[in-house]
């Protein structure tokens, strides 16, 4: 998953980006309006490696909400400047239900 708030005035173009870095790959774009700002999120389905024993390590102990995955991990790229309004933030999920 992928969500980066859009800076003001700015959401629909996050959102084309969004829809034309997102390409032939399969997932999903969502809009969610906040108080706080508007965010564009990406659900990314990539090839499943299955939970590991870090994963689980994780899941025990999770990284606070505003925890950044690093660009060499990232499902997309930085977006271009001027439309985000800080960091987009990245995690990893494993679908378990239903199983795919």
């Amino acid at each position: 998953m992928w969500e980066a708030r859009a800076t003001p005035g700015r959401l629909a173009d996050l959102r084309d980006w969004a829809i034309d870095t997102l390409g032939d790959r399969e997932g999903e774009v969502y809009l969610s309006h906040q108080s706080g700002g508007d965010l564009v999120v990406v659900i990314l389905r990539l090839p499943d490696a299955g939970p590991t024993d870090a994963d689980a390590a994780t899941a025990a102990h999770p990284e606070p909400l505003g925890a950044t995955i690093g660009p060499a991990t990232a499902p997309l790229p930085v977006p271009p400047d001027g439309l985000v309004a800080g960091s987009p933030h990245a995690w990893p999920f494993h679908q378990v239900h239903p199983h795919r």
